[in-house]
């Protein structure tokens, strides 16, 4: 894993860590992880976390260092979820006229390539997904790109017989190893809207700095192949918990 930069803030000292979730959300992605000449140079994630709300404003830097032509990128939708609700996206400033929704594959690992017999070679978005927001953008040979990427979902929620009712968060950068290389820079930003610090359960990867009195959380990574999530679990508020909380799923 990647060193985090800066020092844990004391409102994290006395977090709780518990056993791991799996939900996911993530950064873009290329099915063709084994071919593509695409480098993400940097990202900038802005991740607005409330109880009932979850918004999310990321900002990905590109850079192909291969051929002219098209590029499929994809977003995935969280394990627990139903809709990446008002999915956006612009390159270059230009809206995004052509994302579509594609089912995804729950049995492997990652994006990978599969072989479509009789027809040659397709590729595929693959991985613990269900399902993917995808769209074609076309890349000039060794230029950049500026790929923006915005939507809101709703926190999971949790039942727990140790602590109770709980929501979850989890931003998963591990789709984003697919490009080629090393991720040059990544800044996660994580704001508490409505959330004291106090109520925090769970937030990894250690060596998030905290500020504005703990309520905006920031790792930042140099260099780095993506392999860890970032995850936060808070107790939500007794009006919350009796009106939504239990109703609620089971867990997986």
């Amino acid at each position: 894993m990647a060193r985090m930069t800066g020092k844990v803030g004391v409102v994290l000292a006395a977090i709780l860590v518990t056993a791991g979730l799996s939900l996911v959300w993530a950064d873009v992605a290329t099915p063709r992880p084994q071919w593509t000449k695409v480098r993400m140079e940097a990202e900038t994630v802005n991740i607005v976390l409330g109880e009932k709300k979850v918004a999310v404003d990321a900002t990905f830097n590109m850079y192909n260092e291969g051929p002219t032509g098209p590029v499929k990128v994809g977003y995935p939708l969280g394990v627990f979820e139903t809709e990446l609700h008002d999915f956006a996206a612009t390159v270059d400033g230009q809206a995004v006229q052509n994302v579509r929704t594609e089912a995804g594959t729950p049995a492997s690992e990652g994006p990978r390539m599969r072989r479509d017999d009789g027809k040659g070679e397709t590729y595929r978005f693959e991985g613990p997904y269900k399902q993917w927001k995808v769209f074609d953008i076309d890349m000039q040979a060794n230029a950049p790109r500026i790929i923006k990427v915005n939507y809101w979902v709703e926190p999971a929620q949790i039942k727990t017989a140790e602590k109770a009712d709980l929501l979850h968060y989890v931003y998963t950068l591990r789709t984003g190893a697919t490009w080629k290389g090393k991720i040059g820079r990544a800044v996660i930003n994580v704001t508490l809207d409505g959330i004291a610090p106090s109520r925090l359960v769970r937030v990894v990867p250690v060596g998030a700095v905290a500020s504005q009195e703990g309520k905006v959380l920031t790792w930042t990574y140099q260099n780095f192949k993506p392999a860890d999530n970032i995850e936060v679990t808070f107790r939500p508020t007794e009006t919350v918990r009796t009106a939504s909380l239990s109703a609620a799923p089971p867990t997986r």
